[in-house]
């Protein structure tokens, strides 16, 4: 009956805002929506707005207390509305234009006196094909990656034309190059070198009173057991960061594991994270296209390769990505340990090659950079 009652709500918010979206006078005013709030591509392009965008910015909120990081844009000018508002309502339709990373209110079809720029969360090989529920299709006018090989393969599952694909950059990659310092790392239990595990989720986390259990597979403990004792020989500690829609929260003994409210709590970014770590284990996530731009060791811990139910792009990617793809039966981690004990030099040459590959736009200013499109473009008045 839930999921009845807010498919039915969704979809006449979605009728109704795309119309009314042709007739309410609009504002010298934008909306941005992010999930999580703390997720980086919102809160660097808020940034980017409340620093240049001369209108008023609007940060459509969640329930729960306002994490720190949009506090402190808050204090810089960025108006907090309720997303479940009449409020919040009113500054989309009054809005010059709509930005978020996972849709709003059902995704009305944009006009084009209103564009909607996806700013998304990622930019990588894993399909994201909608599905056909209400709300699903997230409609967009214009969609923003940060590479030529993947950003325009994205775009067109949300049919926006290659011409309308923006790969300025992801803007959360800004804070890659954030000092993080020492004392908000040991806030969160790192004291020294680390690495970074950040897997893609697998299971939906459970809603209301269903449980899910833990999901890892033996292959995921083989393989994290190695990775472990391979890092503390070395003095480098393990962090975890799994995935803020997956059921398993990958809790590993001997690693340090890090949610967003933990991050938010310690005032620590995802990717400034990132940006302190010494190299990354992932998956089919896209973080590891925006690792490249630091340069540094990445390995590949794919397990489930061949029952893994989402297409990727192009097919062969995982025979030619910056890393090793661990194999459980042949010396596991042992490139990855390899290249991080020389600094990353082993790698260099194979990451490069294929941040070229996929057409990888290796700017330092994403945010800023995507403004500057978006005023060129005339979504936005001068900034």
């Amino acid at each position: 009956m839930r999921n009845l009652a807010l498919t039915a709500v969704l979809g006449t918010l979605r009728v109704v805002l795309h119309a009314l979206s042709h007739v309410v006078p609009q504002s010298r005013s934008v909306v941005v929506s992010a999930y999580p709030e703390t997720e980086g591509n919102g809160l660097e392009t808020a940034r980017a707005l409340v620093r240049r965008y001369a209108g008023r910015v609007v940060w459509l909120r969640d329930r729960g207390p306002v994490p720190a990081a949009v506090s402190e844009l808050e204090a810089q000018g960025l108006v907090l509305v309720p997303k479940a508002s009449l409020r919040g309502l009113w500054a989309y339709l009054r809005a010059e234009a709509v930005l978020f990373t996972h849709g709003l209110y059902g995704s009305p079809r944009p006009v084009p006196r209103k564009p909607v720029v996806n700013i998304w969360h990622g930019d990588g090989p894993k399909d994201i094909t909608p599905g056909k529920g209400v709300g699903a299709h997230i409609a967009s006018t214009y969609f923003v990656g940060s590479t030529s090989l993947f950003s325009p393969w994205q775009a067109a599952a949300f049919d926006v034309p290659a011409g309308f694909v923006l790969a300025t950059g992801n803007p959360r990659t800004d804070q890659l190059w954030q000092a993080v310092p020492r004392e908000r790392l040991a806030a969160l239990g790192i004291t020294g070198p680390f690495v970074v595990w950040m897997p893609t989720f697998r299971t939906p986390r459970a809603v209301g009173a269903v449980r899910v259990h833990d999901t890892l597979a033996t292959e995921d403990r083989a393989g994290l057991d190695v990775l472990l004792a391979g890092l503390q020989e070395r003095g480098v500690q393990l962090v975890v960061k799994p995935h803020p829609m997956d059921a398993d929260r990958r809790q590993w003994p001997g690693a340090v594991t890090v949610d967003e409210d933990d991050l938010d709590a310690a005032g620590v970014s995802l990717y400034a994270l990132l940006g302190a770590s010494v190299g990354l284990v992932t998956d089919y996530s896209s973080v590891w296209v925006d690792y490249l731009l630091v340069d540094r060791p990445i390995a590949f811990l794919v397990t489930d390769r061949a029952s893994y139910d989402r297409p990727l792009y192009p097919a062969d990617i995982l025979d030619w990505v910056p890393g090793e793809v661990v194999d459980l039966s042949c010396r596991p981690f042992t490139g990855f340990f390899t290249d991080l004990d020389s600094d990353g030099n082993r790698g260099r040459t194979k990451r490069r090659a294929v941040a070229e590959r996929i057409g990888l736009n290796q700017t330092a200013t994403a945010a800023d950079d995507l403004v500057t499109a978006l005023v060129k473009l005339g979504v936005l008045g001068s900034a």
